[in-house]
């Protein structure tokens, strides 16, 4: 579902506004990357009144910019996903 001609760097990503189309959900708190390939996977961020944690399939963003990522979901869909923990010691894991 990615719509970006030319993604920014990895690094350029944390920080970066995660939306659906008005609706700020959170920013990129890290990135998980598939082991073998090293693409970025999924993106870690916090969201909602609960604070979750959870982990982004790429597959959801539709529009990508160093400052702001736009999914093709809403906070609904993040309900779904898993909770994730804690990662901010060294880099995290592959999913």
């Amino acid at each position: 579902m990615h719509n970006n001609s030319h993604p920014p760097a990895d690094d350029a990503l944390l920080g970066a506004e995660i939306t659906f189309g008005p609706t700020q959900l959170g920013h990129v708190e890290g990135i998980l990357r598939d082991p073998v390939s090293g693409r970025v996977r999924r993106l870690i961020t916090t969201y909602g009144p609960a604070r979750r944690r959870v982990a982004i399939p790429m597959e959801w963003v539709v529009h990508c910019r160093p400052t702001r990522l736009v999914l093709g979901v809403g906070a609904l869909s993040l309900d779904d996903l898993a909770d994730q923990a804690d990662a901010r010691h060294g880099s995290a894991a592959a999913v």
